[in-house]
């Protein structure tokens, strides 16, 4: 996956798109700054989309308050978190995502929210909005 970020870097660059070069560069810092914290080589997938997660809701948290205070800075947000969403794995809708939660408690009646969120972070990490599970898993699940 990061080799999939690396690569979108350099037609960024050629095409002079710098709030993409921008954001691919620090989402690869990001990356980096884990790897060596972590004393890997090279991280996992599912690591990297934590990563991503995390820079998406830095920009998602940040458009907000650019929002109030700088109106011109939101569309150079905006492209930051098209830019990072590019690389996420496809997000479930609400439907998807209500009916994988219905699938796993009819699997397993026994499931509290607990264990339904468990089994959706093994079975499809990456691919939902974790706030919109959990409402939907306390609702489903009990």
């Amino acid at each position: 996956m990061k080799a999939e970020i690396k690569k979108a870097l350099v037609p960024a660059m050629k095409a002079r798109q710098a709030v993409r070069v921008e954001t691919i560069r620090a989402v690869l810092t990001a990356i980096q700054y884990e790897e060596v914290a972590t004393g890997t080589e090279e991280l996992g997938s599912n690591a990297v989309v934590e990563i991503l997660k995390r820079e998406l809701k830095k920009r998602r948290e940040e458009l907000e308050y650019v929002a109030k205070a700088r109106p011109d800075g939101v569309a150079k947000i905006n492209e930051e978190i098209a830019t990072i969403e590019e690389f996420l794995p496809k997000q479930m809708s609400t439907a998807e995502l209500e009916s994988v939660i219905t699938q796993i408690k009819e699997g397993n009646p026994a499931a509290n929210m607990g264990i339904v969120m468990k089994m959706l972070k093994e079975q499809h990490s990456g691919m939902y909005d974790s706030k919109m599970a959990s409402e939907l898993a306390k609702k489903i699940a009990g």
